[in-house]
């Protein structure tokens, strides 16, 4: 037992000692945000706001003595567009060729149902999608809502009240009193089984390549003589394992620190709503409190009512013992398929079955984030190969506990199972140099005793 702890120190030592360790741990982090913000960031330094020429060729209406055009001076700018009017098509095509608009947009009226057809030209660069989409949009806003003011006689007040209607919803779990906030738990779900998938392929790889690069220089030749074969893969699973937990400790940390001063910074985003009660048939209604005279402002879930609404101790329980037994079932694996390996090209044949099944719950964690009480989330959160991911998916909308207890018991049987087969793996291919190994040769060193 000695030389195991031995090898887990050497191993752990070796690698949390690298400064690509010490880079990706303070890095990450921030590499991370920078993959979220940087897009947003270069979309707006680089955004372009086209300039365009409306020219309105369909016949003004008269209403109650008011003349109503139906295009004209509808349209509303932002940073995208640009709208001008002009009543000559031939001026607006010439403003073209004069580089001084980017899109002439003509809208007429033909003997068609509907009788509107849209008419884009343009002369030397082509408008973006999201550019050409806005027009596309605006003009069917902007037809729906004179159809409603000419045919239906309908007010701006009724029209925007159609458009845009402020409706709050809420929704409640009856047993605890507290608002569901899907939104966080959608975003927190998700978070939780991409930092699962992601810590065992790095980690798993990790040890893959290890055992590999052991195996090829022939240093396992003289790790073996002195040590037990078994010793050596478990010694590796551990020191990875001890290595993973040390860069979470450090991340969680880290972002600690990060969400303390976005606290300090813009204290608002952690500011709960103020509450209201509201009186209905007898019922004394607690929600939160809409601001009348804003109409656009957001009703979404502050990020402190969101997390208050989620059992945080039990999230962070489970994530810690399914990113363990996770991150052993397939390390065990991993680290079976790096003693079969004398080159690279050897890799994909026997590192693919093993990564399908995370691929697959990686797919099917958007299905479960529509849906996690369907069945096939229950099934899925229940498979030991997928439920490390799933299930955390899953945890924050709540899970029934005995599907909670079933799933860990699988996945702990099943990892017992992998570090028995592994270990039989191991012990037979570390050792086999210059040999094709195929998957009947697997079977008959699993079944020999």
């Amino acid at each position: 037992m000695n030389k195991l702890f031995i090898i887990i120190k050497r191993e752990y030592l070796s690698k949390v000692c690298k400064k690509s360790f010490f880079v990706l741990t303070v890095l990450g982090p921030v590499l991370l945000a920078l993959l979220i913000v940087l897009p947003a960031v270069l979309k707006e330094k680089t955004q372009k706001t086209y300039n365009i020429t409306v020219v309105d060729s369909i016949p003004k209406t008269v209403i109650n003595s008011d003349t109503i055009a139906f295009f004209q001076g509808k349209f509303k700018s932002n940073e995208t567009v640009n709208f001008s009017y002009e009543s000559d098509i031939s001026k607006a095509q010439q403003m073209l060729k004069d580089n001084k608009t980017d899109l002439v947009l003509e809208i007429v009226k033909t003997n068609d149902n509907p009788p509107i057809k849209t008419f884009s030209y343009f002369a030397d660069n082509e408008p973006s999608l999201e550019a050409k989409e806005e027009v596309l949009q605006q003009t069917k806003q902007i037809f729906r809502n004179s159809v409603l003011m000419v045919n239906y006689d309908m007010t701006k007040e009724d029209i925007a009240q159609i458009n845009n209607p402020q409706i709050s919803s809420y929704i409640t779990d009856i047993r605890t009193g507290k608002e569901s906030f899907s939104e966080v738990k959608m975003i927190l779900g998700a978070v939780l089984g991409f930092m699962i998938y992601f810590f065992i392929f790095f980690f798993g790889g990790q040890i893959m390549r290890s055992v590999s690069e052991e195996k090829t220089s022939r240093i396992v030749e003289v790790l073996i003589s002195s040590v037990k074969s078994i010793y050596l893969l478990f010694g590796k699973i551990i020191a990875v394992a001890l290595v993973g937990l040390t860069q979470l400790g450090l991340w969680i940390m880290l972002s600690a620190l990060l969400l303390g001063g976005l606290k300090i910074a813009k204290p608002d985003l952690f500011a709960a709503k103020e509450k209201e009660k509201i009186e209905l048939n007898q019922r004394i209604i607690t929600a939160d409190k809409i601001n009348t005279m804003d109409i656009n402002s957001s009703s979404s879930p502050q990020i402190a009512e969101g997390l208050s609404a989620i059992n945080v101790p039990l999230i962070a329980g489970m994530f810690l013992l399914y990113f363990l037994l996770g991150y052993l079932l397939y390390g065990a694996l991993f680290g079976a398929v790096g003693s079969l390996i004398d080159d690279d090209a050897d890799a994909g044949q026997f590192s693919l079955p093993i990564t399908i099944p995370l691929i697959f719950a990686m797919i099917c964690t958007p299905i479960v984030m529509q849906d996690p009480s369907s069945s096939v989330a229950s099934w899925l959160s229940l498979i030991p190969f997928t439920s490390p991911m799933i299930m955390l998916v899953r945890i924050p909308y709540g899970v029934p506990v005995w599907q909670l207890y079933v799933s860990v018991i699988l996945l702990i049987l099943t990892v017992a199972a992998s570090m028995y087969i592994a270990a039989k793996i191991y012990r037979k291919g570390i050792l086999m140099f210059g040999k094709q190994i195929k998957y009947k040769d697997l079977f008959k060193w699993i079944k020999t005793k």
